[in-house]
C-alpha cells in the first residue's frame, strides 16, 4: 500500500471533518469558491440538458460537497471513496436529502466495482487526484470517463496546472503537481479554468468523438463549453510556467531544513491534537446542556401583555429540517449554502420569509418549550449539516435559549446571526419591546455577530444593528407555476389578512365593496358589518388556505389587498409579485426600490382611506384590462430589482 493510500484509509473521517473546519475557519476561502463553482456548473448542466441530473463525486470523504450539492433541486447526489474510515460520518449521520445512503455512497478499491454498473451526467473531484502519481493519472482519468454518461462532463478542481508533473512535498504524503493537459487521453476536451479557485484550477473534461486532444480557456463555470477560446498546448504550458518556478523555489527551501518531513508531521500532528481536544471539550459542552437550560429558564420573566396565537390540540415537533413546505419555493444560490435560516413553525408570515430565502432551513416551535433531548438534536443536526452561518429569524424563548446554547456547544465555529422581522409599532407589547431588548443584549455580549432587521432606520436605535434594511425575497416559481388557468379579468380581489388594527381589513374590505370593478370579494378572516353599509358584492369567507392553496386562489384574482397601517414588507405582496397579480400595499420605505413605476403604482398613502384605496384599485384593475403585457413587463423588472438587491444585502449581512 503506497504511503499516500495508506494516509487516507486509516484517517478518521470525524477527525478530519473537524480539521477542515479549523482550517476554513482560519481564514482558508477555498471551500466557499468551490461550492460557487461546482454548484454554477452543475445548474449550467441543467440547463443545457433540461432536466435532472445524476451526479458522483469521486473522492466524497466526509461528506463536505455532499451535504449542499444533495440539497440541490433536481440533483441525485452520489459519492465514492476508498477509504471506509473517511466516509464514516457521511454513512453514519446523512442529510435527509442522501437516503437510502446505503445507495447513495460507494466504497472499495476499485470505482467501477463499486458503483455496480451506473453511470452519471457529472463526475467530479476535488483534491483528490492530488494523491496519485502521475503515472496513474491517464489511466484514472480514463476510468473517470467510465462512470459518466454520453454527453456528461468531468470536472476536476485539483492542483494548479504544471508544465510537468511534480511530487509536492509540503502538502500530504505522496501529494502530486499534476501536468493534466498533457496526461490528458486521448479523445477528449479539455477546458482550463484558473483563477476560479484559491489555490486550485477548474479543469472540465468532455469526450469529443474524435482522435487526439483539444484543450480550450474556461470563461467561466456558466458559460457554455462552445463558447470557450481554444488553447495550444503550447501556451498551456507557458501560463503554467510560473507555478513550476514557484514549486522550485519552493522544494528549495524545503530541501535546505533541516528534517523538513518530521517537522511537518509534528505540525500536522500537533493541529490534530488541537482538533481532537476541542472535539471532547465540545461532547463535554452538548453534555451541560441540561445545567445550561435550567440556569436560562429560572430567570425568564413573563409578560401577560403578549401577542395571543393559536395553539394547536395537538403537540408539534420540536424542529423540522428542510420541510418541502420552507426549500421547494426557496432560491437556490450557492453563496448561501452553508446557511442555516432558523425560524418558527407556526409563524406564518416569517416562516414564508424565511423558506423562500436561499440556504438550508430549520423550522423551530414556538408553541411549546423544546426539552434538553431536542435542543440538543438540533444543536447536533446544525454541527453535521456543515453550515457556518446561522439565521434566527424572529425571537421567542425558544430561540434565545438555541442560539444561547448554540454558542455554547459550538463556540465560533459557527456565525449566529439575528433578523428582526418587527417594527416598532408593535412595541405597545411589552414583549415585543423586550424581545427586541433581548436581542441587542445578546449581541453585545457576544452570542450573536449580527443583528439585522426588515424594518428601514431601526440601526438609529443601537449601533449593534446593521445598518443595511434586509429585503424578503418573493417565492422562486417557475413560468408554469405563474400562469393563470383564468384568461381575462375575473373581477375579483382577495384580501388575505388577519382583522386586526394593523392590518387595517376593513378598510381594505370597503374599499372593494366601493369599487365598480370588484364583484366578488375572497376573504379569509371573520368579520361583522352593520346592515347599513353591506353591499351587493358577493363575500367568500375561507378558511385558512394552505400555500399552495394561496397561490392558486391568488391566480384567480385581478387585484389583492394589503393596505395596512404598519407593515414589514408584506409576504402577501411578494407572493402576488410573484404571481403577476398586482397587490396594493402601504408605503415600505425601501429606498430606491419606492420609485420603482410598479411600486408607485401599487402603494398608497392614505391606507385607511376607502376612497384612496378604491382608487388604488380601479388604477391597477384598470391598468390590468387595457394593457396587460405593459404591467407584466413592469412587475417583471420590479422582481429583477428586487431580487439583485435583496440578495446583495443579504449576502454583505451574512458575511458581516
Amino acid at each position: 500500500m503506497s504511503e499516500s493510500l495508506h494516509f487516507w484509509k486509516t484517517t478518521n473521517g470525524h477527525s478530519y471533518r473537524e480539521l477542515s473546519r479549523v482550517r476554513e475557519g482560519q481564514g482558508n476561502i477555498a471551500r466557499g469558491q468551490q461550492e460557487r463553482v461546482l454548484t454554477t456548473l452543475i445548474r449550467s448542466e441543467q440547463r443545457r440538458l433540461d432536466r435532472s441530473l445524476s451526479v458522483l463525486e469521486f473522492g466524497c470523504g466526509f461528506g463536505h460537497h455532499a451535504t449542499y450539492i444533495s440539497q440541490l433541486s433536481r440533483v441525485r447526489y452520489h459519492g465514492y471513496d476508498i477509504s471506509e474510515s473517511m466516509t464514516e460520518p457521511l454513512r453514519q449521520e446523512p442529510p435527509a436529502s442522501l437516503q437510502p445512503v446505503e445507495e447513495r455512497i460507494f466504497c472499495g478499491d476499485d470505482p467501477l466495482v463499486a458503483v455496480d454498473g451506473r453511470r452519471f451526467d457529472i463526475v467530479f473531484t476535488v483534491s483528490t487526484l492530488v494523491h496519485n502519481p502521475s503515472e496513474r493519472i491517464t489511466q484514472l482519468l480514463e476510468t473517470l470517463g467510465q462512470l459518466v454518461l454520453p454527453g456528461g462532463i468531468l470536472v476536476l478542481v485539483e492542483s494548479p496546472l504544471m508544465p510537468t508533473s511534480v511530487w509536492d512535498a509540503s502538502k500530504h504524503p505522496g501529494s502530486w503537481l499534476h501536468a493534466f493537459a498533457d496526461l490528458l487521453p486521448e479523445g477528449w476536451d479539455l477546458h482550463h479554468g484558473p483563477g476560479l479557485v484559491d489555490s486550485h484550477d477548474v479543469y472540465v473534461l468532455k469526450r469529443q468523438g474524435g482522435k487526439g486532444r483539444r484543450y480550450f480557456q474556461l470563461v467561466g463555470p456558466e458559460a457554455p463549453r462552445d463558447e470557450s477560446q481554444p488553447l495550444t498546448l503550447e501556451a498551456l504550458h507557458t501560463r503554467a510556467t510560473p507555478r513550476l518556478l514557484e514549486w522550485a523555489s519552493r522544494a528549495s527551501k524545503t530541501l535546505s531544513e533541516p528534517a523538513p518531513n518530521l517537522e511537518a508531521q509534528v505540525a500536522e500532528l500537533t493541529e490534530q491534537l488541537g482538533v481532537e481536544t476541542e472535539r471532547f471539550a465540545r461532547r463535554q459542552r452538548l453534555q451541560s446542556l441540561s445545567d445550561d437550560l435550567a440556569r436560562l429558564r429560572s430567570s425568564r420573566v413573563s409578560f401577560p401583555d403578549a401577542p395571543v396565537t393559536y395553539t394547536p390540540p395537538s403537540s408539534p415537533p420540536g424542529f423540522i429540517h428542510n420541510a418541502a413546505l420552507d426549500t421547494r419555493w426557496a432560491f437556490d444560490l450557492p453563496q448561501f449554502g452553508r446557511v442555516m435560516q432558523v425560524f418558527h413553525q407556526e409563524w406564518h408570515g416569517i416562516r414564508a420569509a424565511s423558506g423562500y430565502l436561499p440556504g438550508q432551513k430549520l423550522a423551530l416551535t414556538s408553541e411549546r418549550p423544546l426539552d434538553e433531548r431536542e435542543l440538543r438534536a438540533a444543536i447536533e443536526l446544525v454541527d453535521r449539516s456543515g453550515c457556518r452561518s446561522v439565521v434566527m429569524h424572529g425571537y421567542s424563548n425558544n430561540a434565545h435559549d438555541f442560539m444561547v446554547l448554540l454558542r455554547r456547544a459550538l463556540g465560533s465555529s459557527v456565525r449566529i446571526l439575528a433578523l428582526w422581522h418587527g417594527s416598532t409599532a408593535q412595541f405597545h407589547h411589552t414583549f415585543e419591546l423586550e424581545s427586541f431588548s433581548q436581542l441587542i443584549d445578546l449581541k453585545r455580549r457576544g452570542v450573536i455577530d449580527a443583528l439585522a432587521t426588515v424594518k428601514p432606520g431601526m440601526h438609529l436605535l443601537a449601533r449593534e444593528i446593521f445598518p443595511k434594511t434586509v429585503l424578503n425575497l418573493p417565492p422562486r416559481l417557475s413560468a408554469a407555476e405563474r400562469t393563470s388557468r383564468v384568461r381575462g379579468l375575473t373581477r375579483t380581489a382577495l384580501i388575505p389578512t388577519p382583522n386586526d388594527w394593523r392590518k387595517n381589513f376593513y378598510t381594505n374590505l370597503l374599499a372593494c365593496q366601493a369599487s365598480s370593478r370588484i364583484s366578488d370579494i375572497y376573504v379569509t378572516t371573520n368579520y361583522r358589518l352593520p346592515e347599513p353599509i353591506k353591499s351587493s358584492r358577493r363575500i367568500h369567507h375561507l378558511s385558512r388556505p394552505s400555500r399552495t392553496e394561496m397561490f392558486e386562489l391568488i391566480r384567480r384574482c385581478d387585484i389583492v389587498l394589503n393596505a395596512s397601517l404598519s407593515e414589514c414588507q408584506p409576504m402577501t405582496g411578494l407572493e402576488s409579485l410573484a404571481l403577476r397579480i398586482p397587490c396594493v400595499h402601504g408605503p415600505l420605505s425601501l429606498g430606491s426600490l419606492d420609485s420603482h413605476p410598479y411600486q408607485q403604482l401599487a402603494q398608497v398613502v392614505g391606507v385607511d382611506s376607502v376612497e384612496v384605496v378604491s382608487t388604488a384599485i380601479e388604477r391597477l384593475v384598470s391598468l390590468r384590462e387595457r394593457a396587460p403585457d405593459e404591467l407584466m413587463q413592469m412587475m417583471d423588472d420590479y422582481e429583477q430589482v428586487l431580487v439583485s438587491k435583496a440578495v446583495s444585502v443579504l449576502e454583505a449581512f451574512v458575511q458581516s
